[in-house]
């Protein structure tokens, strides 16, 4: 009877490790992969705030103009210069036909205007601009002090943080000083 209890014991045993195995065979979700199941992060990007419409008269807050260029491609066609010639007798070609290379431009889609919402003139203060450069500053985009003037190097270091995230100004939109912490958040 001892002999039995330990041939079952020694069997389930035997079981719960081979469980515990294939479970660690599992394979395991990347880092930064939400759970199954979870909605993922809202995409960070500030070309969402683009819209192709101006804003209506009356439109509470303050709007920029962000001119897109026109969308130009090149086509390139060969063009015969010099047709073949042909023996009259067999038909046969004797010098085949010369061609050139032609290149033309077309434009895809002709530039448009966007609208964003952006930092109203009367909100960007000395200490508000210093601010901004502040935040830039941390974010290794702007090197110069913090004096509350807005420019040049200001205006690059805002179009720096905006670029890559799809809002090409040196305009500072208000998605964008909201994200730096600075404009109180609305989603």
């Amino acid at each position: 009877m001892a002999d039995r209890g330990v041939r079952l014991f020694g069997t389930a045993g035997l079981v719960l490790a081979a469980a515990l195995a294939l479970a660690g065979c599992q394979p395991e979700p990347a880092r930064g992969t939400p759970p199954q199941g979870a909605r993922p992060a809202p995409e960070r990007t500030l070309a969402r705030v683009l819209v192709k419409t101006p804003p209506a008269q009356g439109t509470q807050g303050c709007y920029a103009e962000l001119k897109a260029p026109a969308t130009v491609e090149t086509v390139t066609q060969q063009v015969q210069v010099v047709p073949e010639q042909r023996d009259p007798k067999t038909g046969e070609v004797t010098q085949p036909a010369i061609y050139r290379e032609v290149d033309a431009q077309r434009i895809v889609e002709a530039g448009s205007a966007r609208y964003f919402p952006a930092i109203c003139s009367s909100d960007l203060t000395p200490a508000f601009v210093a601010m901004v450069q502040r935040a830039l500053g941390a974010r290794g985009l702007y090197s110069g002090a913090a004096d509350g003037k807005l420019d040049p190097a200001t205006g690059r270091a805002i179009a720096a943080y905006q670029k890559p995230r799809g809002l090409d100004s040196p305009t500072l939109s208000v998605r964008a000083a909201q994200e730096l912490g600075l404009y109180i958040w609305t989603p």
